[in-house]
């Protein structure tokens, strides 16, 4: 199955066709296609795929020009979401609690997934019990989605099932 170009696409890459572009939208959509290829083999059909599929999400949109816009904010919420690959190594057991309210929704089932990708387990929805200790990313990222007074992580000591 193909990733996505957005996982490697940099803003770097962005910038750079933009720049190359000289106002066109052909040559800047050439040139970004161009850069991504050197680091992986796409067709042109996948790559327009995803430039539509950018363009859905709101990421990407096209001026009067036809110059290709990067929307800032989507692309920082699309960011922030994304989860964070790197297992926390170690043998610590950790215990993390959190309370989020109903209107971050996203930002909870956000962090449900991502417990379970470093294979915790969830001993209640909001209780869950895992390996650390956590990655520094992990609480940089609750503090950019605001819920870090809502989120606890506890050391664990012993753990005793009854």
């Amino acid at each position: 199955m193909h990733k996505h170009w957005t996982d490697e696409a940099s803003f770097s890459d962005f910038i750079i066709s933009h720049l190359l572009s000289c106002g066109s939208l052909r040559i800047q959509k050439q040139v970004l296609y161009e850069l991504i290829c050197k680091k992986r083999e796409l067709n042109k059909q996948l790559f327009n795929n995803n430039l539509h599929r950018l363009r859905k999400k709101g990421i990407l949109n096209y001026s009067s020009k036809k110059d290709i816009v990067i929307n800032k904010s989507a692309l920082r919420a699309h960011t922030l979401f994304s989860k964070i690959r790197t297992k926390p190594t170690g043998d610590t057991k950790v215990m993390v609690l959190f309370d989020i309210p109903e209107k971050k929704r996203k930002t909870r089932n956000w962090l449900r997934s991502q417990l379970k990708l470093w294979d915790f387990e969830m001993l209640q929805q909001s209780v869950w019990l895992g390996k650390g200790p956590l990655l520094k990313e992990f609480t940089v990222r609750l503090r950019l989605l605001d819920v870090h007074k809502g989120v606890k992580i506890f050391k664990i000591q012993n753990v005793r099932k009854m």
